[in-house]
């Protein structure tokens, strides 16, 4: 064939006659010549091979046969198309990238997909004959321009044939299609070469793709509104203060745990501040630990003493029904005029706090009070540290020092390990003490699980 091909007439076959001779076939043929360019395709490959462009260079695949001389033929059949197409459409859960292949590898010249975009609105995903795709976004009675388009976005009938674009972002459309019904109120509209019967069977298996894509684009959707407001926003700016936190859930494709932690600056330059571990990890632990959070928030308008704020907390959660107890340490800070911080603590049930003074030396912080929100009589002490210029006090949960050793699980990173990292932080800066600490505790870990994990350090500025 590629020696007919060169040598025209001369061979007993010219282009036109190999042509008329391929356009039988019931399989896709695309013949490229040694430098890449397709130099033949029959009418079935402006179908099956969208992309492929007679007389420019073409990245085929599929079947092929040497034809001597570094002539390729290529070969496709519908089934073979079909198959292709299904494995990618099982290997994509994003809608939009769905979305790009459903026009990306539709069987026409041009194809567009129309699809509901939410408040009205209608998605135009489209393909041109570059085969480069491109969205648009128009309100719904834009489909309206093209008759017949409606019915088929209306599920009144599966396809109906389209005399050309009316108005809409069609990307170049011309000449006469077909649309065809996608799930979920869509059409896949395709144009110039297209075979019914096989745009049909594309089209069923293209809408089992996005129907189960869509499914999981509003899932995570939803996932993300409810999981927002569960995570721990930005530090603020506190004048005089040096802030910094490590923040690692148990679980990081849910990204929230049971920890939390918060930084309420005040009009008059003090803050509050609260780190806290609710029991357990995972969902109900992360719920549970805004709903704690959400209270102190509001008690914080009637209440900033923290051992009188953590009596109303435990009356609050105990009256909303709370079934999981909370260890948490709550405070206020006050930068010192001369320079410093006057730090009054609270704590419920939790792991002490521990200081770094400018010698080096690491004091506990000794605060105590039963765990918060089950038992109905719980006491609080409180008691104020004062932090000298850059001197550091640092919070943590029961995730740091009760962290398994990836060698030996049946050995923690407990409060001494903890103490002596703290103390190879003298003069580093709140951030570079955060992230010390982090990493000791994580190369004690390795790759085992952790529970969940956070600290929370202030530094008063030197």
């Amino acid at each position: 064939m590629a020696q007919g091909y060169r040598q025209g007439s001369e061979a007993g076959l010219d282009l036109d006659t190999w042509r008329r001779l391929v356009d039988g076939f019931h399989e896709a043929v695309v013949v490229v010549d040694p430098d890449g360019v397709a130099r033949l395709a029959n009418r079935l490959a402006s179908v099956l091979f969208p992309q492929v462009q007679v007389g420019s260079r073409a990245a085929v695949s599929g079947r092929s046969r040497d034809l001597g001389g570094g002539w390729t033929a290529w070969f496709r059949s519908p089934e073979d198309y079909l198959q292709a197409a299904y494995r990618t459409f099982d290997a994509i859960t994003d809608r939009a990238e769905t979305l790009r292949n459903v026009v990306g590898s539709a069987p026409a010249h041009h194809a567009v997909a129309i699809v509901p975009g939410g408040r009205g609105r209608l998605e135009w995903w489209r393909r041109g004959p570059d085969g480069v795709v491109a969205a648009a976004r128009t309100a719904r009675q834009v489909a309206f321009g093209t008759p017949g388009l409606a019915d088929v976005l209306d599920g009144r009938v599966r396809h109906v044939e389209v005399a050309g674009p009316g108005d809409g972002p069609w990307g170049g459309a011309t000449g006469r299609g077909v649309a065809t019904g996608l799930t979920g109120g869509g059409a896949l509209v395709c144009f110039g070469g297209y075979d019914l019967e096989l745009l049909l069977r594309y089209a069923d298996r293209a809408s089992e793709a996005l129907a189960v894509s869509t499914l999981l684009h509003e899932r995570d959707r939803t996932v993300t509104v409810l999981r927002t407001p569960l995570l721990p926003g930005p530090l603020p700016e506190v004048a005089g203060v040096r802030l910094a936190q490590v923040y690692e859930p148990a679980d990081p494709a849910f990204q929230v745990g049971g920890d939390f932690f918060d930084v309420h600056p005040r009009e008059d330059g003090s803050a509050a501040f609260v780190l806290g571990d609710v029991a357990g990890n995972g969902v109900e632990a992360a719920v549970h630990s805004g709903r704690v959070r959400q209270s102190l928030h509001t008690l914080l308008v009637v209440e900033q003493r923290p051992a009188q704020l953590l009596a109303l907390l435990n009356a609050a959660l105990r009256a909303a029904g709370s079934k999981l107890f909370t260890t948490l340490v709550v405070g206020n800070l006050v930068p010192v005029q001369a320079g410093g911080l006057r730090v009054a603590l609270s704590a419920g049930g939790h792991p002490a706090p521990l200081v770094l003074r400018s010698t080096g030396r690491v004091d506990e912080v000794a605060v105590h009070g039963g765990i918060v929100g089950v038992l109905p009589e719980v006491r609080f002490q409180q008691t104020t540290v004062i932090l000298g210029p850059g001197e550091t006090l640092l919070l943590y949960s029961d995730g740091v020092t009760e962290a398994r050793s990836g060698a030996d699980r049946a050995e923690l990173f407990g409060d001494s390990r903890l103490r002596a990292a703290l103390e190879r932080c003298a003069g580093l800066p709140a951030e570079a003490v955060a992230e010390h600490v982090r990493t000791e505790v994580f190369d004690w870990l390795g790759p085992a699980e952790h529970d969940d994990l956070t600290i929370l350090v202030v530094q008063a500025e030197p």
